[in-house]
């Protein structure tokens, strides 16, 4: 077994193996953001400082691989910072590991902590719950230079799917609140009286282009009028987006739902289907048409096809808004992960200056969601 690190110009030439890597994996919430259509996609749009991708194989099987990269702190410059590829933009960041392989993950920890001289802090966002890589961390005997810290993260909610002895074989409707239940029977009556409402999703590459500019659009209308910016103010991450959804069409992965009322584009789900993991990445709806709850009526419209496809789970992703919990969904929390050295002074600040931002970040997000 050796851990190999591989360029981006190297994983085009084996992407064949990446994809058979990720169809065995153990990760579930973070596979979609460990494709390669997704990592190789942003770092093409949003990479900055050297790649550093490490995969761990054996008889030329992949078992584990890192996709990270190494760049100067955007917080305190003269640090080295090793982040997941995505980091910012996905929501879930893990290392992706073979079923079966779990133990390999240790390589990855291993050769960072051999190549010490290339790092100050290793600051992992986003890791979920059950992540391998956290996992491989808590069971290694840690060199005595090496200090860890785990924060929590941010909540995320899901909702399973599976009507099996788990959800007393109830469809998610059944197990949403009374109070959810009898306002989107209400919405879509008074939607139908009142509109000719068209809902539907992307199937061609032809209209993805319209649909997405539409999505941007209505998704800066509605935070606009919260005072943010939401997540596509960026030229480089509206092209980044354009490009993963086009590719994640062709895998089958995409969801990308809409509703029109009267022609006018009401509401619309940037969402996905991967292995039998669903989940919405962010939306946007006409604030003209927000008395009508075009947001949940599509967003039950989305989870009603990620039922009928045979989905097992459908994720809201991170965030703690209100309406979330009246999906009945179950809650986990997202992890931040901190490795620096304690004999060097500079990776001692450079950590406890990033934990301090993050734990900032953090509660400013949850104050505007309340």
């Amino acid at each position: 077994m050796a851990v190999i690190v591989l360029s981006p110009a190297d994983l085009v030439n084996v992407q064949s193996r990446w994809d058979d890597l990720l169809r065995h994996s153990t990760t579930l919430e973070a596979r979609l953001f460990l494709s390669p259509e997704w990592v190789l996609t942003w770092w093409r749009h949003l990479g900055q400082g050297q790649p550093l991708f490490l995969v761990v194989i054996e008889k030329m099987q992949w078992l584990a691989m890192a996709p990270l990269f190494v760049a100067p702190s955007p917080l305190f410059p003269f640090a080295r910072l090793v982040r997941f590829i995505g980091n910012g933009n996905a929501d879930y960041g893990d290392f992706l590991v073979r079923r079966g392989c779990e133990g390999t993950a240790v390589a990855i920890w291993q050769w960072l902590f051999d190549h010490r001289d290339l790092w100050d802090v290793i600051a992992l966002h986003e890791l979920p719950q059950s992540s391998v890589a956290l996992q491989a961390l808590r069971f290694m005997t840690l060199p005595d230079w090496v200090r860890v810290q785990v924060d929590d993260g941010e909540p995320c909610h899901r909702i399973p799917l599976s009507t099996d002895a788990s959800t007393n074989g109830q469809s998610w409707r059944e197990r949403a609140t009374k109070a959810l239940q009898q306002q989107l029977r209400r919405r879509e009556r008074q939607i139908a009286r009142t509109f000719q409402a068209r809902f539907g999703c992307v199937t061609d590459e032809g209209e993805l282009p319209t649909v997405l500019a539409q999505l941007f659009a209505l998704h800066r209308l509605r935070w606009g009028r919260l005072g943010q910016t939401g997540v596509f103010l960026s030229g480089r991450v509206r092209r980044f987006h354009a490009e993963f959804a086009r590719l994640a069409l062709r895998r089958g992965w995409l969801r990308l739902h809409w509703l029109t009322l009267n022609g006018v584009p009401a509401a619309i789900y940037y969402a996905f289907h991967c292995d039998g993991y669903a989940g919405f990445y962010t939306c946007g709806f006409h604030p003209a048409f927000s008395r009508y709850s075009v947001g949940k009526v599509l967003l039950a419209k989305v989870i009603d096809e990620a039922e009928r496809d045979g989905a097992m789970m459908f994720d809201f992703m991170r965030g703690d808004e209100s309406y979330k919990a009246e999906f009945s969904t179950i809650v986990t929390r997202n992890r931040h992960l901190f490795v620096w050295q304690a004999d060097n002074l500079r990776s001692r600040a450079a950590a406890r200056l990033h934990r301090l931002t993050t734990r900032l970040a953090l509660w400013v997000k949850t104050c505007a969601q309340r």
